[in-house]
């Protein structure tokens, strides 16, 4: 292989990364503030490479993100699950206690709103 077709090569495999990088992150990416399961606000920022941060009641919580079937899916290391949908305009959070699947009802749903 030569100097030229390898430069060309890695190239072309960056550009696929980074594409799969953008369309792992969809249109999820970003800040939303909503409320706890006890009305308290929080805050919450889905991050490109699947990291989740959480803000509330003084406790700050992590975790990592997916987009499952059009929503980004939550799982914080404290073992609840937090999703986040959209119908039309509007954002909702569910939340499942830990050890709860997200098939079962959720614990809570409440509204949500994305920052930026």
């Amino acid at each position: 292989m030569t100097v030229t077709s390898l430069k060309a090569f890695l190239v072309t495999g960056l550009i696929a990364v980074l594409t799969g990088s953008a369309a792992f992150a969809g249109d999820w990416t970003g800040n939303y503030m909503t409320e706890d399961t006890k009305g308290n606000a929080f805050r919450i920022v889905l991050s490109a490479d699947g990291k989740a941060a959480g803000e509330k009641d003084g406790h700050v919580l992590s975790g990592t993100w997916t987009n499952e079937a059009g929503a980004a899916v939550i799982k914080w290391d404290t073992g609840w699950t937090t999703k986040l949908s959209k119908n039309g305009d509007r954002y909702e959070k569910s939340v499942w206690r830990a050890g709860a699947s997200t098939q079962d009802d959720p614990t809570h749903t409440t509204a949500a709103k994305k920052l930026d």
